[in-house]
């Protein structure tokens, strides 16, 4: 579990940078930065749909599958490096790119729980979702500094290398270990794998609605407020500090489903309010604690997820019900950008509402797998 938390962390941190270059770019084009960011978005979700249908034919491990990803997202990262000045080549390669991506969001969760049999599962969870937060805030926060130094075409290129990297630390043992279980095969045939649940798969169709709205708006609004990529530095890196804070507090305290709905509720109430104040000279200090605390409700729920599933669920289940909640989050998506489209200056309600759902959602999954056993 050592290896999977670095690695992983690494990648966050990869990626994490990797995306507020790209949004930043799009967003501040000279005209239909809202729209092309928009389009972007939505089709960066596209790939979801092709998912499923791989990752229920897939018999290689996670570990496995998570570094030829790796590879790839690599390759694209390095096409990406020419198109920098290109907003709308941009948004092509962007879908591309998210095809990686996509791919390594259900291998990451099937490789952790592979590892789940040689840990707790409660602490490994915490420290692995802590550390990924960790690198999701240091990546945006050194991003500008480090345009400064290289330009945005050198970040681009160093944040490839770090992808191969990755994919070497991640190599050793990849083979091992494969997915399928086989050893229950006989001659009528390998049996079918499980089907996830509708439930579970309805609360993961929320996870990437949440973190898509929020990366729409967040360098829209703070272009609109009159600050730059250090503001959305500092307020995204915000985001991940409230993560790892309800890492820490989940990994010392067990919290019942209704408890942790209310505090996650709570917190998204709060930071939804603090978004709303009139923007000032305390623009910055107001989104940042905003942000705070949407990451503070949404880590808490993203974790305790994490953990219901890798306790509950078989790897292949887990990955099932990730990709194809992928799937289902285009056309939320879809429907929220739209809306907000007709609202631009409302665009941040949508990641607060969401959060707010998919913890009712969550809250749901609980009741219904408890009373499934009395």
């Amino acid at each position: 579990m050592i290896r999977y938390t670095i690695v992983s962390t690494l990648y966050r941190f990869f990626a994490g940078t990797f995306l507020v270059v790209v949004n930043w770019q799009i967003a501040t084009a000279e005209t239909g930065g809202y729209w092309r960011l928009v389009v972007s978005t939505l089709l960066s979700y596209v790939p979801a749909l092709a998912v499923p249908l791989v990752i229920r034919r897939i018999t290689m491990s996670g570990q496995r599958l998570t570094v030829l990803s790796l590879l790839y997202v690599a390759v694209v990262s390095l096409a990406v490096s020419f198109l920098v000045e290109n907003a709308t080549a941009l948004v092509v390669a962007n879908f591309f790119m998210w095809v990686g991506f996509f791919s390594l969001e259900a291998s990451w969760e099937s490789w952790f729980n592979e590892e789940k049999r040689r840990q707790d599962v409660s602490w490994a969870s915490s420290v692995t979702m802590s550390g990924n937060q960790a690198a999701l805030m240091i990546g945006p926060l050194f991003a500008p500094a480090i345009i400064h130094l290289v330009g945005t075409r050198g970040i681009v290129l160093a944040l490839t290398a770090g992808f191969v990297l990755v994919a070497a630390l991640s190599w050793a043992g990849a083979g091992a270990a494969v997915v399928a279980d086989t050893g229950g095969e006989t001659e009528a045939g390998p049996q079918a794998k499980p089907a996830a649940p509708l439930r579970l798969i309805a609360t993961f169709a929320l996870v990437w609605p949440v973190l898509g709205t929020f990366n729409l708006m967040l360098p829209l609004q703070v272009s609109d407020r009159g600050a730059g990529l250090v503001t959305v530095g500092i307020v995204d890196a915000c985001l991940g500090i409230g993560v790892i804070v309800a890492g820490v507090v989940l990994a010392r305290a067990k919290l019942p489903s209704a408890v942790l709905s209310t505090l996650v509720i709570a917190c998204t109430l709060v930071g939804g309010v603090l978004w709303a104040l009139p923007a000032g000279g305390a623009a910055v200090v107001t989104m940042a604690l905003s942000t705070f605390a949407l990451g503070a409700g949404f880590g808490a729920l993203r974790i305790a997820l994490r953990e219901y599933t890798a306790t509950h669920y078989d790897s292949a289940v887990t990955s099932q019900a990730v990709a194809l909640g992928n799937a289902a989050a285009i056309p939320t998506l879809a429907v929220v950008f739209l809306v907000s489209g007709a609202a631009q200056p409302l665009v941040w309600v949508a990641p607060f509402l969401l959060v707010i759902v998919m913890s009712y959602s969550f809250r749901g999954i609980r009741t219904w797998k408890t009373s499934l056993k009395t």
